[in-house]
């Protein structure tokens, strides 16, 4: 007949998977280690009844923990302690509860007290290192993690917390230190290489963090990344000898890198020979492993504005030439390629590579202002203009340019009412700062007037004339069609006076002026201006007609 088992140590059976990650007992006698590392099993012996006992009431407490019942998990915890001050497991039951609660003295407190009786227990510590990041000690907490790394030296993430705790307090000197015990250990490695130079940078030593890249470098000489590094770093620092030194090694070991020719673009840029900057970025558009967005967002990022368009134009149009090879279907490299050309007055080809962006993306009206700019200066595409701004018009209704142009074009073709409703559309939405507001308004005058709505036009005028007051040709026009219908003539004969002493040479601003003075009678004076006119534009037949008019009054 089988004998009963004990119920303490069934109920210690069923309970042993929950407490075996957490308790150690409250034995007094330290765990054996293995190579710093691994807990080694204790031999089994014979446990006293009091020591079951007090594991029971253990379990208990860890039974009310995981059931919610923190409340009295804690007085379990501390009537186990209050009996055994030596138990390590209560005084760690109950930081763990009182840290749930913040209250982190008291936790700190039963931390330290299970740490003083087991040193060696890992969990122990790791909570009193948790406990201190909460209440901003870093050092406190740096302290621990050294004693954890003497307890298991072959763990490297306890190197890694302690470096980063070091960081925490500012202590950046000894943050780089943990991290050569890890080389010593493992070798040179990248990620702690890269940390420990990111490190003496932030410290603002520079000279430290070159050193740790010269060294990564060294241990890695296959790796062409940390001798860029290294170049850019010599760079930032002035050293440009050293750098080139770096970029030549690249280049003499990587021949085919598609973005060395780059740096060595950056680097003679620097260094202030534009022709060698010039001639690297050629070499570099030339390597087919270089991507096609890439070649364009350097080109556009490497030269200012006055570069771009003026003084390197030139070799930006061969850089494009070339990644026209390989991206020649790219809407960018249309929209780049148009952009350039019309800033060089090539307005037929940049129209044709603007229409071409269109095709593929008709969203953004920067590239319609493009095109319609360029057709403007295209009279033979008069037609292609009026199609273009008429569709740019009913794509973005608020934008002055395409109603501008269509009525441009149509008081060219002596469209007057057609004109005026483009630009009284125009108006209507109004002029983002002012773009071409003086402009419209100068048309739409013209047209008013055509269309005989007189009122209207001298309105336009004066708005004109509130937005440019010295604007030598508004205030001929304005002038002219005064005297044209003998309207305050005074008023005229001072704008034609101010037209001839911002523009004294001028034709059309001389006729005006003899005009008015021949309407008010005085002839003899006219006559010096109309010969003046005359002179300057002799194949006019306004001028002619004004001149014998002038002649006739005189002969009275």
């Amino acid at each position: 007949m089988m004998g009963m088992m004990n119920i303490s140590h069934i109920k210690i059976c069923i309970t042993i998977l929950l407490t075996a990650s957490v308790f150690t007992g409250c034995s007094n006698s330290k765990k054996m280690l293995d190579d710093g590392n691994k807990i080694v099993r204790k031999p089994i012996t014979e446990v006293a009844e009091s020591e079951l006992k007090q594991d029971n009431r253990l379990i208990d407490a860890l039974m009310l923990q995981q059931t919610g019942r923190n409340d009295e998990a804690l007085e379990a915890y501390a009537a186990i302690a209050s009996d055994n001050n030596q138990c390590a497991t209560a005084w760690y039951g109950m930081a763990r509860l009182l840290i749930q609660q913040r209250w982190l003295d008291s936790a700190q407190h039963c931390a330290e007290r299970a740490v003083g009786i087991d040193g060696e227990n890992i969990w122990y510590r790791q909570t009193l290192v948790g406990i201190n990041k909460m209440r901003g000690d870093a050092k406190g907490a740096a302290s621990q993690l050294e004693a954890i790394v003497k307890l298991q030296p072959n763990v490297l993430e306890h190197y890694y917390d302690l470096s980063n705790t070091y960081l925490e307090s500012n202590d950046i000197v000894a943050a780089v230190e943990v991290l050569d015990r890890v080389e010593h250990r493992i070798g040179i490695t990248e990620p702690i290489s890269m940390q420990k130079q990111r490190l003496w940078a932030a410290a603002g030593e520079t000279v430290k963090a070159q050193k740790e890249m010269e060294r990564l470098a060294e241990a890695m000489p296959q790796e062409k990344r940390f001798q860029a590094i290294l170049a850019e770093m010599n760079m930032k620092r002035g050293n440009l000898k050293k750098a080139k030194e770096y970029y030549d090694r690249i280049a003499q070991n990587h021949p085919d890198d598609e973005y060395i020719h780059l740096q060595l673009a950056e680097f003679y840029k620097q260094n202030r020979q534009p022709e060698q900057a010039d001639h690297e970025l050629l070499l570099a558009f030339d390597n087919p492993k270089l991507e096609c967005k890439t070649k364009l967002q350097f080109l556009t990022s490497f030269y200012t504005p006055e570069e771009f368009y003026n003084s390197h134009g030139k070799t930006v149009l061969q850089l494009l030439d070339k990644v026209e090879q390989t991206c020649n279907d790219s809407i960018e490299y249309a929209l780049l390629k148009g952009d350039v050309l019309m800033h060089q007055d090539r307005y037929a080809e940049a129209a044709k590579w603007l229409e071409r962006g269109l095709i593929a993306d008709s969203s953004r009206f920067v590239v319609w202002e493009g095109l319609l700019i360029c057709l403007s200066q295209l009279p033979e595409r008069n037609a292609d203009l009026q199609n273009a701004a008429s569709r740019a018009e009913r794509l973005f209704p608020m934008h002055t340019l395409p109603y501008y142009l269509q009525a441009v074009t149509l008081v060219e073709k002596k469209e007057y009412a057609l004109a005026l409703k483009k630009l009284e559309s125009a108006s209507r939405w109004g002029f983002h700062k002012g773009y071409l507001e003086f402009e419209t308004l100068s048309i739409m005058a013209e047209c008013y007037y055509r269309l005989g709505i007189y009122e209207k036009a001298w309105s336009a005028f004066e708005q004109c004339l509130r937005l440019k007051p010295n604007d030598a040709m508004l205030l001929n026009n304005y002038a002219y069609y005064l005297s044209e219908r003998g309207q305050d003539l005074t008023r005229a004969e001072q704008m034609s006076a101010k037209s001839l002493e911002i523009e004294p040479d001028d034709a059309n601003s001389l006729d005006t002026y003899a005009w008015i003075l021949h309407l008010t009678g005085r002839d003899k004076e006219a006559m010096p201006y109309m010969e003046r006119a005359i002179d300057s534009d002799p194949q006019s037949e306004t001028l002619q007609h004004h001149m014998a008019e002038i002649k006739k009054a005189l002969q009275k």
